[in-house]
């Protein structure tokens, strides 16, 4: 199937199609298997997760079958690749919508769709005022969208679904669009299901572990779905402050840092090449901005507050792992603690995690190859003739990649300033309408003031909430990908 548009593109769109219909058919399960424990609760929502999974997988067949059996192409190009994620994200998230809207639990589809969009994306933003009234299978849902979401319905697809067979490598380019280093060799599909096995893993480890902490088993599952794909959705309102215990933060702490670090390295992590992991520039800075930070928030907590030495180190450390690993749960209020500490944690949520990690954000490799490159500007200046590359790693960077990381954050920070005056034109206060921008394109969760880490969504007006859920998918495929679709060009032959 075959679609000519008039600048004489030639897409195919039974490709497009068929991507469309299995990531919908994949999703359904999730949802059948959110509905079965929903009724293992006795809950009454029961029948609505399962009328909305069957809506769902009847979608997604239906999809997949209006392609027919026709054989498969091998060869797409990156044009297909842009289109087939970014329907299937936005699809994701419409049909994901449907559990909390048929429920009548968020009776607002403007709001559902911001809660899944939310959960798939990472953001962790929520517009639910009274989590714990919320029946567990709905919630046990928000955390799947947040576990799917992390590693990338994409590379879950070609892990999982090896019908997609020669078309992977292009899909999973275009859902992995930023700058990654240490790539495997093997072929995508070996690769995905590698990255597979360590989040699969990993996820087991620390549901685990905070099963042995004071958490019961159901939510261990969900805050360990929460914690490593850097999600922070919480089955309590107050967050992970509810169970006050040293032991639970101590063992989220570190699955955050995880969650945030380039999964490669943690795949090498766990073959034990260390050295590959001593030598990485991004993660040195990653955990040096952390400690620094940390210090820094805890010190100024023990000056200006009644805070004690052990108290505010354990309160700064989570709060600043929390928001640079983009997930957003909380054991404290930062936005009541002052104008300076608001100014911290901007800094941490523009910037964020490491490059190949379910973090979102600007990444710290990006941040640190653009400061090393204005660094090394200075010098080409004084030394015209000399050529000075940005050294990553040991290794000199091309000259593309370095101008593909400076339209990477000129859009970025454009994006924020263009986004803050809608959202302070549609009537959002100053503070909390740069919190919400900042928090969303950069999948963080919380944002200031309203929006913060005690608050909700919940009162801001419809139009910001789908324009936040824009932002929140646009900034989960790193902006490119979605963006490139409105380009004259990408439409031309």
């Amino acid at each position: 199937m075959m679609f000519k548009n008039k600048t004489g593109f030639n897409i195919h769109w039974e490709f497009i199609v068929k991507i469309v219909g299995l990531i919908l058919i994949f999703e359904s399960l999730f949802i059948f298997l959110s509905a079965a424990v929903s009724a293992y609760f006795h809950e009454s929502v029961t029948g609505s997760i399962v009328l909305s999974a069957v809506i769902t997988f009847a979608s997604g067949l239906g999809i997949s079958l209006s392609t027919g059996f026709k054989k498969r192409t091998k060869m797409i190009g990156k044009k297909e690749s842009y289109l087939g994620v970014a329907l299937s994200w936005i699809l994701f998230a419409l049909f994901g919508a449907l559990p909390f809207y048929i429920s009548g639990v968020i009776p607002s589809f403007s709001d559902a769709f911001f809660e899944a969009a939310s959960g798939i994306t990472t953001t962790g933003a929520t517009v639910l005022v009274d989590i714990e009234s919320v029946p567990k299978g709905l919630l046990f849902w928000r955390s799947i969208t947040q576990w799917l979401g992390g590693m990338g319905i994409i590379v879950f697809s070609i892990a999982l679904l090896p019908l997609l067979g020669g078309e992977a490598a292009q899909l999973f380019d275009a859902e992995a669009s930023g700058l990654t280093h240490d790539k495997f060799r093997p072929r995508v599909t070996q690769m995905a299901k590698r990255l597979l096995g360590v989040y699969l893993l990993f996820s087991f480890l620390i549901i685990v572990l905070l099963w042995c902490g004071p958490m019961g088993l159901y939510d261990a599952v969900c805050h360990g779905f929460s914690t490593i794909s850097t999600g922070g959705f919480s089955t309590k309102q107050s967050s992970i402050a509810y169970w006050n215990s040293i032991y639970t933060e101590i063992v989220i702490i570190l699955f955050m840092t995880i969650g945030a670090i380039n999964f490669p390295l943690l795949y090498f992590l766990l073959k034990g090449r260390f050295k590959k992991i001593s030598k990485d520039e991004e993660l040195r800075w990653f955990l040096s901005i952390i400690l620094v930070v940390s210090c820094i928030v805890s010190a100024g907590l023990i000056y200006n507050s009644d805070y004690n030495v052990p108290n505010s180190f354990r309160s700064s450390l989570f709060q600043v792992v929390s928001v640079i690993s983009t997930t957003g749960f909380s054991t404290d209020d930062f936005s009541v603690w002052g104008p300076f500490y608001l100014i911290l944690f901007l800094f941490l949520m523009i910037v964020c995690g490491c490059a190949g990690s379910t973090s979102g954000g600007l990444k710290i490799v990006r941040a640190v190859v653009l400061a090393k490159n204005t660094i090394y500007e200075f010098e080409r200046l004084l030394h015209p003739r000399a050529v000075i590359s940005v050294r990553l790693n040991g290794r000199s960077l091309s000259f593309g990649i370095v101008q593909r990381l400076l339209a990477f954050a000129f859009l970025y920070i454009s994006i924020i300033f263009v986004s803050w005056g809608v959202l302070s034109l549609i009537g959002i206060p100053f503070v909390e309408s740069l919190g919400a921008v900042v928090t969303s394109i950069g999948n963080v969760g919380p944002g200031f003031e309203t929006n913060g880490p005690c608050g909700s969504f919940a009162g801001i007006p419809s139009i910001a909430k789908w324009y936040l859920s824009f932002l929140m998918i646009i900034g989960r495929l790193e902006i490119f990908t979605i963006l490139i679709l409105f380009t004259p060009g990408f439409w031309k032959k």
